[in-house]
């Protein structure tokens, strides 16, 4: 069979090619970039001569038709995952390209027509196991929502006995991954700083299995066709264990309750709405996180006939590539990472044949997008602390500086802070990753108990630490500055060690000589000084040993 595929150039999609031509079956391929795509092709180990390559957008429909021309069969793994051409929404290119792929090619006849969904689509889960007849989910997100969108759509054609297959893969990974996905750097993001634990888990896909899957599912007169694929289930414990024991060392490891993690990806939605920066924790990502139960894949591995390879050869081959591709530190990589700089990348390969007779791993679930292809950014170093504070530290600071978050932010930030700062024994806050930061315990000078709150502040060279009383530009001194200036004896929590301190309110020259310094850490403080109309009181917090000796 002719078999069109778009999103080629992208991660399920080349593999998918790579497994179709192994089948027998002839591949056009329609990409935005046919370089590109033959690029990544040639990586997994396709010979980019025996693709047809068309050139165009899932969102042209007058190019799509075109492509559709001659085929007997489509897939269509092209989709957006929010990081997209400005010019267009991420609800555009999600279901107005499916609509164009799907719905011209059951327009012309096609059989199959395959569409690759996600898992994400059953979440919150309905039950204590998904299946595919399961109730669609009601995302808050752009991306949530046009998965869903295009998913209804996609269902009315299977309701009027169109032959179109939607697959439902969980977290998709694997080597040779051109544009990281939320899947991907998350694992790396985990490893390469902290591991959050929250309840919940995961499910892994190896892409070379769901590739297979799919190529076997290139069979007409089946008629319409659901496929849940979620993989091999682990809690997140389970996974940073299994990565613990695959590379020899143990991640950094901090439990976080399942609201602390929904709120962490409703502050990041925020920030994004200010200024656009690519991260891949999203309230709809901490919700998938967070309230994650195993899929019945059996449905599937008993049609198509495929044995899923063991989660360890999976999460092997991607840890493996993501340390040779620079997306994960040698360091944090341990016994998988490169022995030598010029060392080739592993897992070239399009992967293996899969065995005929079914075999059936765990229960399994997803927690990430595995059909996406398309608008993901070039892939880059992996998400170092510094890398994070780049991309994410101009926007939080426009969005701190923000009239709104005024109002937001109090309510919000301090109580996230203290119960993060709890459970990591004092190791992680917030917005450590964007400034310096620490929790200072005061006593309250009404009612005498201890009072902490998490501060950013700027250590210096002595030992000591200024901080200070910002309010989120609101007009009135925060609590802490009373209760210091009442009683200046405290203490400090900074980087896991606690310090006894004596906390000194500056002013004059002392004071001048610092506001520049301060104001290069966090810009933002002189935006708080203007629309609060006050001058913030700066304090140095000075080890007490020292003060007192």
């Amino acid at each position: 069979m002719r078999v069109l595929v778009t999103g080629g150039s992208g991660f399920v999609g080349s593999y998918a090619v790579a497994a179709l031509l192994r089948a027998g079956h002839r591949v056009r391929v329609f990409a935005r970039d046919p370089g590109r795509a033959g690029k990544t092709l040639g990586g997994v180990g396709v010979d980019t001569a025996a693709v047809e390559m068309y050139s165009g957008d899932v969102l042209d429909a007058e190019a799509v038709a075109q492509a559709l021309d001659g085929c007997d069969a489509v897939v269509h793994a092209a989709a957006a995952l929010g990081v997209t051409d400005p010019r267009t929404s991420v609800l555009e290119v999600n279901v107005t390209g499916t609509r164009n792929v799907v719905g011209g090619a059951v327009a012309r006849g096609l059989d199959p027509v395959i569409h690759l969904s996600t898992i994400a689509v059953f979440v919150p889960p309905a039950g204590p196991v998904i299946r595919a007849g399961d109730a669609l989910a009601r995302p808050s997100t752009d991306y949530g929502r046009s998965k869903v969108a295009a998913e209804h759509y996609v269902r009315r054609l299977q309701a009027a006995g169109a032959p179109v297959t939607t697959f439902y893969p969980g977290g998709v990974i694997g080597p040779r991954q051109p544009h990281l996905d939320a899947m991907m750097e998350g694992l790396a993001g985990a490893l390469n700083l902290v591991w959050p634990t929250p309840r919940g888990g995961v499910s892994l896909l190896d892409v070379r299995d769901l590739g297979e899957a799919v190529a076997r599912a290139v069979t007409p007169g089946l008629g319409p066709r659901r496929y849940l694929l979620g993989g091999h289930y682990l809690t997140w414990p389970e996974l940073a264990d299994r990565c613990d024991a695959l590379t020899g060392v143990r991640c950094r490891r901090v439990p976080v309750p399942g609201g602390v993690m929904v709120a962490l990806g409703s502050l990041l939605d925020a920030a994004k709405r200010v200024r656009r920066f690519d991260y891949p924790l999203t309230r709809d990502a901490a919700r998938i996180m967070v309230t994650l139960v195993p899929s019945d894949d059996a449905p599937a591995i008993d049609a198509l006939g495929v044995t899923l390879r063991p989660v360890e050869e999976s999460l092997t081959d991607a840890l493996r590539w993501l340390a040779a591709a620079g997306h994960l530190s040698p360091a944090r990589a341990g016994r998988l990472a490169p022995a030598t700089a010029g060392r080739p990348v592993p897992g070239e390969g399009a992967g293996r044949s899969a065995p005929g007779k079914a075999g059936r791993p765990g229960p399994a679930r997803s927690s990430g997008d595995p059909g996406t292809i398309d608008a993901r950014r070039e892939a880059g170093p992996a998400m170092t602390s510094s890398r994070l504070k780049d991309a994410i530290s101009p926007t939080v600071q426009r969005m701190a500086g923000s009239a709104w978050f005024a109002k937001v932010g109090p309510k919000v930030v301090p109580p996230l802070d203290r119960v993060l700062h709890r459970l990591s024994g004092g190791r992680l806050l917030l917005p450590q990753y964007i400034v310096p930061s620490l929790v200072l315990t005061a006593v309250g000078h009404r009612s005498g108990l201890p009072r902490r709150t998490p501060l950013a502040c700027l250590p210096e060279p002595d030992g000591s630490f200024l901080v200070v009383g910002s309010n989120f530009g609101r007009e009135h001194h925060p609590a802490w500055t009373a209760n210091l200036m009442h009683e200046p004896a405290a203490e400090v929590d900074y980087r896991g060690r606690t310090i006894p301190v004596t906390a000194r309110l500056l002013e004059g020259e002392e004071r001048a000589e610092v506001w520049p310094r301060l104001v290069k850490i966090w810009p933002t403080f002189d935006r708080y000084v203007e629309r609060s109309g006050r001058r913030l009181r700066v304090f140095r917090l000075e080890p007490r040993d020292r003060a007192h000796g």
